[in-house]
């Protein structure tokens, strides 16, 4: 028999989602928001179309920004006051913690009754989460999204900490939250490894693609910005996502016969010099003119470029999942990826695009030119990747979800 307070298994839930350092809503390739941002926000939106009710918990960093936003039906967005209202490096928003902890508790106490559980995205917001969480009997739920390197180690084993904390406040949330979701097999492994969870309080759900925003080219429709090739990189500004390496396989290929290459994102506050640096880069490598520099775009924007782009370059040194993959296989676009990390999740190698063991820009660039100069393999191996990414549209990813929260529930 089902426990009085435990919903039944048909009963729509009320989830909490948490992301206290970034909005949901924020651009992937802005300051500090990518992958994350666009996993919590678009499982938000699938969650409250399958009829469940979701409030996203986020902290106000603008001063105009209102109580609540309605984003979609049965989804809510709170921008709660905790700190300043503005913008705040990553690297100092440990500090943000107890604060945004208060705002969170406040929050409960006003519009909290009913709700089922918290699932928080990021240490951050679980090490703030986890006591509201426990002080109203609500289980809590912990996402990572990315996980600390050990202390000394390189771009090859993730993100470095951004503050002291880090490594502690991610234990914490590993040993205190009753169930743990990861994105990948790979985050799943190195979240065990490094913090020793129990394994049946873990489960991975990888994350999912809007199949109508992320389309191919239809026939007829000219590409993004030019009739040529282009090349697309899509990610925050910063060493871990290997910028300096795409601008290296570009001046690689032969000149004359060179795709350009359209750099999308932006830096955030603690890396704001790495962007200088590039230019400096393409200017040593005679390569100014061929490189695009767009900044941070909203999803429309991606999608719309996306399409048009001969392939996706994603050289970054280590990722979780590697999510811009699954969307540049969901428009048609070839991939061609590092081997790292969760990325082996994202793009089938040889099917989907090549995921890349070097970090020679010569190797690089020799992948590149396969499908710049071959207009069958591109297609075929687009049309591959759009089979692959029709597998996790949004809703599949909503239905997991919902499985792990009713098991949660449900001990």
């Amino acid at each position: 028999m089902i426990s009085p307070d435990v919903p039944a298994p048909s009963a729509p839930l009320r989830i909490v989602m948490v992301s206290l350092h970034t909005s949901p809503t924020a651009s992937p390739g802005s300051a500090d928001a990518g992958g994350m941002n666009v996993v919590e926000l678009n499982s938000a939106v699938a969650l409250g179309a399958a009829g469940h009710r979701v409030d996203l918990l986020t902290r106000k960093d603008e001063t105009h920004l209102p109580e609540v936003v309605e984003l979609a039906p049965g989804v809510r967005m709170f921008n709660l006051d905790a700190g300043p209202a503005v913008s705040v490096a990553k690297s100092r928003q440990e500090a943000l913690i107890e604060p945004f902890r208060d705002a969170m508790s406040r929050w409960w106490d006003a519009h909290g009754a009913g709700a089922d559980v918290v699932h928080s995205h990021h240490w951050f917001s679980g090490v703030a989460a986890i006591p509201v969480a426990r002080r109203v009997g609500v289980p809590h739920v912990q996402s990572y999204h990315s996980v600390a390197a050990p202390e000394g180690a390189g771009l090859d084993d993730g993100e470095a900490p951004e503050s002291p904390g880090r490594r502690h406040g991610e234990r914490l949330a590993a040993t205190q939250s009753d169930h743990i979701v990861a994105v990948s097999q790979y985050e799943a492994r190195t979240i065990i490894q490094r913090y020793e969870p129990a394994a049946d309080r873990l489960s991975v759900v990888r994350p999912g693609v809007d199949l109508r925003q992320f389309r191919p080219l239809r026939p007829g429709e000219t590409n993004w910005a030019w009739r040529g090739n282009y090349v697309l990189f899509a990610a925050r500004l910063q060493p871990l996502k290997a910028p300096d390496l795409a601008l290296r396989t570009l001046a690689a290929l032969p000149r004359g016969d060179r795709p350009r290459l359209v750099v999308a994102g932006q830096t955030s506050v603690d890396f704001s010099w790495y962007a200088r640096e590039l230019r400096e880069l393409a200017a040593d490598l005679g390569i100014t003119d061929e490189v695009l520099y767009i900044g941070s775009q909203d999803r429309d924007q991606l999608a719309t470029m996306m399409r048009g782009a001969s392939l996706l370059l994603n050289p970054s040194h280590s990722e979780t999942f590697g999510l811009v993959n699954l969307e540049a296989s969901a428009s048609g676009v070839p991939v061609v990826a590092s081997r790292a990390g969760g990325m082996p999740e994202s793009v089938v190698d040889g099917v989907t695009g090549v995921l890349m063991d070097s970090r020679d820009p010569a190797n690089w660039a020799r992948a590149v030119h396969a499908f710049t100069s071959d207009t069958g393999h591109r297609i075929s191996t687009g049309r591959a990747g759009r089979a692959f990414a029709e597998t996790r549209g949004w809703p599949v990813v909503a239905g997991e979800l919902t499985d792990v929260y009713r098991k949660v529930l449900g001990r």
